[in-house]
């Protein structure tokens, strides 16, 4: 056993495997580090490893040595994240020889499946390389899964397994699909290459999350060493027009108060330090009751806490001390824009004067600083809600002196399955002069500045949004070395031979979408339909 392994602890018992269990590798498409730090890959493990009928083993872009050769192993599922994962999950393929396409693996290749937020938003750029893809949530699902291959597992066609598969609620087959394009590239019409091929591909998700999932392998190796992470939130019931977490993990669902509390119980069995996780904890209807008890146990025993972030007009000073007192010294807050008046067409529904009280609750019950969120580029954005943003910056670092502030800055990129869908992103030059700008004016009145890479938004643009037209570009790109500037040679080197009729990045990246055409991702049904986010769209006022 591998040195990193026996560095790791279990939270709980894998069980004996049946003679014949499943051979699985469940890949995660980045280093080990990266994959220790990832609940929902970890917790999908522990839910595998606790089926007599699956002999699962985990894989990351580093790993060394494998318990089984990849003849033996019958199915490899990856987690996906997001869109650049596809560069790990090449690597990952290429290591063991595995080809990258679905359609270039026989019999005798395991058969390939992801699942994520990527793929449940919008899978079509990445259709092609799996035999089938998750949508929605994993643990739903699983053990659907994993009785319908028993069923299967012994076919001799490929094309039977996954038709058999295609059945289960959630699963969807891109091979079982034909796009055909319009002359001017749009979507003409998605076509069932058999009958057995479902309609819409309707999205997994637990209707009642009662319990809360927490770290199943504390690992010393870990981005974050020997942290034991806890759900306490799943999905954000603010709604923002942007935002994929609120719209993807709809509806918000919150593990009850008991099942924290045992989970913050069999943490500190492990480890001394606690993560909350979640896209808005303090919406929690017991996060004051789940401070009180954290600072009752921290009576007992030393130990830290963390937290993914802050809504700032939901922070309280039992809040704040509760952190403090658990070792946390900075925290993560979002406001997104300038002026109210953009933050209600976007519908974060922020007032200045909830911004101020809250940096001031945080800076008077001991943190030492705020990272705040911001995004330019939003739909509706004018030159003066750039120029509110820094004067917003520059008046809370006046009137917080010796606080640590800093302005973490994102192009608004359009994500599949939101109101803003549709939308267009501005220009990277436009984009460029608004940071320019924004870096300018805080530098002058010494406040914190850190953008995002315009270049690398504007990728991922392309990526949200994109559809199957792009595989070939993205096999380029991994052979090119994944870099920016591989993405040029990658388009570059098909615009001039003319072998692949792929559209150019600004039509995938910037170009606004009208109503009624057919999008990449119209086969899947993440529960709140195309009029409810168009709607939602005409409410911004945009």
């Amino acid at each position: 056993m591998s040195k990193i392994f026996t560095e790791e602890k279990y939270t709980y018992s894998p069980v004996p495997k049946n003679k014949g269990a499943i051979p699985l590798w469940f890949c995660f498409p980045s280093t080990y580090t990266i994959g220790m730090a990832s609940l929902g890959y970890l917790y999908l493990f522990r839910l595998l490893d606790e089926n007599p009928e699956i002999a699962p083993e985990r894989i990351f872009t580093d790993t060394q040595a494998t318990i089984y050769s990849p003849e033996k192993v019958e199915l490899m599922g990856f987690s996906f994240s997001f869109e650049f994962d596809f560069l790990g999950l090449f690597k990952i393929l290429e290591k063991y020889k595995i080809p990258f396409r679905s359609e270039n693996r026989n019999d005798d290749f395991p058969l390939i499946f992801g699942g994520g937020p990527v793929l449940t938003a919008n899978p079509e750029p990445f259709a092609d390389f799996f035999d089938f893809i998750i949508i929605g949530e994993g643990e739903e699902i699983l053990d659907e899964i994993i009785n319908v291959y028993k069923e299967v597992r012994h076919f001799k066609n490929k094309q039977e397994k996954l038709e058999r598969l295609a059945k289960i609620h959630g699963i969807y087959v891109p091979a079982l699909y034909k796009i055909e394009y319009k002359p001017d590239k749009t979507i003409e019409k998605v076509i069932k290459l058999t009958d057995k091929a479902p309609e819409k591909i309707k999205k997994r998700y637990i209707k009642n999350l009662h319990e809360s999932i927490y770290t199943p392998i504390v690992a010393k190796k870990s981005v974050f060493p020997e942290m034991f992470m806890i759900e306490t939130a799943r999905g954000c019931p603010k709604r923002c027009r942007f935002c994929i977490a609120s719209y993807l993990t709809f509806p918000a669902r919150y593990p009850c108060f008991e099942t924290i509390k045992n989970a913050i119980d069999t943490g500190l069995n492990f480890s001394n330090k606690l993560g909350l996780l979640g896209a808005l904890i303090t919406e929690h209807p017991d996060f004051e009751r789940i401070c009180d008890y954290i600072l009752e146990k921290r009576k007992e025993n030393e130990f830290e806490i963390s937290v993914s972030s802050l809504r700032i007009d939901t922070i309280t000073p039992l809040i704040v001390k509760t952190l403090v007192n658990c070792g946390q010294r900075q925290s993560t807050i979002a406001i997104e824009a300038g002026t109210e008046e953009l933050r209600k067409k976007i519908n974060k529904n922020l007032t200045e004067e909830a911004i101020f009280k809250g940096v001031k609750t945080a800076f008077e019950n001991g943190l030492k600083g705020l990272k705040i969120y911001g995004m330019i580029g939003l739909p509706g954005e004018t030159a003066e809600d750039i120029e509110k943003l820094a004067d917003l910056m520059i008046r809370l670092k006046k009137e917080n002196k010796g606080f640590n502030l800093t302005l973490s800055v994102s192009s608004f990129i359009p994500k599949a399955q939101t109101p803003f869908q549709l939308a267009q992103r501005p220009k990277n030059s436009e984009l460029e002069a608004k940071n320019n700008y924004l870096r300018k004016e805080l530098n002058t009145h010494k406040t914190h500045y850190k953008p995002t890479s315009i270049k690398w938004d504007y990728i991922q643009s392309v990526l949200s949004r994109g559809d199957r037209r792009l595989s070939i570009l993205l096999e380029k790109v991994y052979a090119y070395g994944g870099t920016i500037g591989s993405w040029n040679r990658a388009y570059r080197e098909f615009s001039d031979a003319k072998t692949a009729d792929i559209p150019n990045f600004d039509w995938y990246g910037l170009r606004k979408r009208v109503p009624d055409e057919i999008l990449p991702w119209s086969l899947i049904d993440t529960g709140v339909g195309a009029e409810h986010l168009l709607k939602e769209a005409e409410n911004s006022g945009i």
